[in-house]
């Protein structure tokens, strides 16, 4: 009978927890984790070629992660969660970015680690989200709005603008 209980509580404990939590924050996958299933595969292969390329010439670490929605937590919480769960950046450098795009929420970000928050202003990030990111997405088109997007921050970060 006490072992029932303890496993009762406990069972309820994890129940809270996660209703509490929010939304997941899904394991690693790659420079581009597209759980949202937005991006088709082209533009997956060839953002993550991108990616790549920009981390090869600057050492900067740049992740994109699409998730359906965030049941109600704030996207700043949940992009400050992930960027510390995935440890985006070089350790020392912290120079990790993470675009986060949640497309039944409505919601995006840029989260910047500490290193490039020089290079990369949160009025930058905010521009990018505003002018380059959000009109291709009003017209549906996610896989233009985070490829320009990434492409944006890209040229931020290697001085083009």
């Amino acid at each position: 009978m006490k072992r029932t209980l303890q496993l009762l509580i406990l069972s309820a404990i994890f129940m809270i927890s996660s209703i509490a939590s929010g939304a997941d924050i899904p394991y690693l996958t790659g420079r581009v984790t597209d759980n949202a299933q937005i991006l088709s595969p082209e533009t997956s292969l060839s953002l993550t070629d991108s990616l790549k390329a920009h981390e090869k010439r600057t050492s900067n670490q740049i992740a994109v992660l699409t998730i359906k929605t965030l049941n109600g937590e704030s996207i700043e919480d949940y992009a400050v969660a992930v960027f510390k769960e995935w440890k985006l950046g070089q350790k020392g450098k912290d120079n990790g970015i993470l675009i986060v795009v949640v497309p039944e929420d409505r919601r995006m970000r840029i989260e910047v680690g500490y290193g490039l928050e020089g290079a990369l202003t949160d009025g930058t990030a905010g521009q990018i989200i505003r002018n380059v990111m959000t009109p291709r997405f009003k017209n549906g088109d996610y896989n233009g709005g985070i490829t320009d997007g990434a492409r944006a921050v890209m040229d931020v970060l290697e001085g083009g603008k």
